[in-house]
């Protein structure tokens, strides 16, 4: 498997998550189904660029909003089998996808925040802007691929997984 990522995906952009996008096991969460009609591969990509954006915009750090919004759901399971431990899928993946991220990749604490925080206001409050960026572009590409319509990366084939 690999993705194909077209000339109009900023370069910065994939300088920040090359490694991420680079990693075998990462690229497995193609496997998983999200939101009805996506993977959840597509959907951290979705997640990551729109909040890379949208910090580029606001004087936020880039690289952590685009890192943590790659890696906020990067559970190595399929959620609709439900949670190792029983707990509820909203409490439980953010801590799953935060022990996973460190499992494979360097994060800082902001990331780790992130990441935990995504799902508020299930989980904890957002401590940062890219906390909140993230949050927001979550649930932002959340609905819109639950309405069948393609944004970000996936529009126009910008990136393709294969």
């Amino acid at each position: 498997m690999h993705i194909t990522v077209s000339e109009e995906v900023a370069s910065d952009y994939l300088a920040d998550v090359g490694d991420i996008l680079n990693n075998k096991d990462f690229l497995r969460l193609s496997d998983y189904t999200h939101h009805q009609w996506t993977n959840r591969l597509m959907h951290s990509i979705n997640v990551s660029y729109l909040s890379w954006l949208i910090a580029g915009k606001l004087g936020c750090d880039r690289r952590s909003a685009a890192r943590a919004g790659l890696l906020h759901d990067f559970c190595l399971y399929d959620f609709a089998g439900g949670t190792p431990t029983g707990e509820h899928q909203a409490f439980y993946h953010p801590k799953a996808a935060v022990k996973t991220s460190l499992q494979y990749f360097v994060i800082s604490q902001k990331e780790q925040d992130a990441i935990l925080a995504h799902m508020f206001p299930l989980g904890p409050l957002p401590n940062s802007r890219e906390a909140w960026i993230i949050t927001l572009a979550d649930k932002l590409c959340a609905s819109v691929e639950l309405c069948r319509i393609p944004i970000a990366l996936s529009r126009h084939n910008r990136v393709v997984v294969a």
